[in-house]
């Protein structure tokens, strides 16, 4: 059986109602709630449109330091820097992180590392920080060869040297359900991560910009 009351309540008969108790002022109350609902809400414009192949995170996704294996064994999850220091993600908690996962002989990579060379160039002193990471099959002989070749200026050099973080982290492909080079993912300051794109993302245009930009202003 139809519940009556439940039924009559569409917009129509619902609008009218509040109107005749003299609601009609909280409704229009509501748009600048609205309006700051909407400005929390980040830019998704180009190729982080929805329904393109940018990958959201379900909420409350963190970034770890460490995972445990099927074996049981909790391995950390370490990257390493030009010296051969061990890193974690969480050092840089307190700023929007954008990790690009990259190999010297990627085709996209070839585009993709001077693009953010010259991002990381233009955002320095923002609460950003961009983390190149390359897979375990490059030397740091190929990076710095790379490097020099592409006129990198701004990119520190972080290695995965056994490809353990490109493997836990990176998502597969949306369409092809594959992981590739290059893979870029971008976490906030407080470690969650926020999104994936498999391919050359395009993070330098402004599309990309506005959607740092909204994560920054909120670090």
């Amino acid at each position: 059986m139809t519940n009556s009351y439940s039924a009559s309540l569409n917009r129509r008969n619902l609008l009218r109602h509040m109107g005749a108790a003299g609601l009609g002022v909280a409704l229009g109350s509501l748009s600048p709630l609205n309006a700051a609902w909407a400005q929390a809400q980040p830019p998704r414009t180009g190729r982080f449109a929805p329904g393109g192949d940018y990958l959201t995170a379900p909420p409350g996704l963190m970034a770890p330091d460490r995972v445990r294996l099927q074996s049981g064994l909790v391995q950390p999850l370490a990257f390493y820097d030009r010296e051969g220091g061990e890193t974690f993600l969480s050092a840089y908690r307190g700023k929007v992180t954008l990790i690009q996962f990259w190999r010297t002989r990627c085709h996209g990579c070839q585009e993709e590392v001077p693009a953010l060379d010259r991002l990381a160039g233009e955002m320095e002193g923002a609460k950003f920080e961009l983390l190149p990471i390359a897979l375990s099959e490059d030397s740091l002989a190929d990076i710095d060869r790379f490097y020099a070749r592409k006129n990198i200026r701004h990119l520190e050099i972080f290695r995965d040297t056994t490809s353990l973080v490109f493997d836990i982290l990176a998502p597969k492909h949306p369409r092809f359900q594959a992981k590739a080079t290059p893979t870029t993912m971008l976490i906030g300051a407080d470690g969650q991560v926020l999104g994936a794109y498999v391919g050359v993302a395009g993070w330098e245009r402004p599309a990309g910009r506005a959607l740092l930009n909204h994560y920054i202003s909120q670090a």
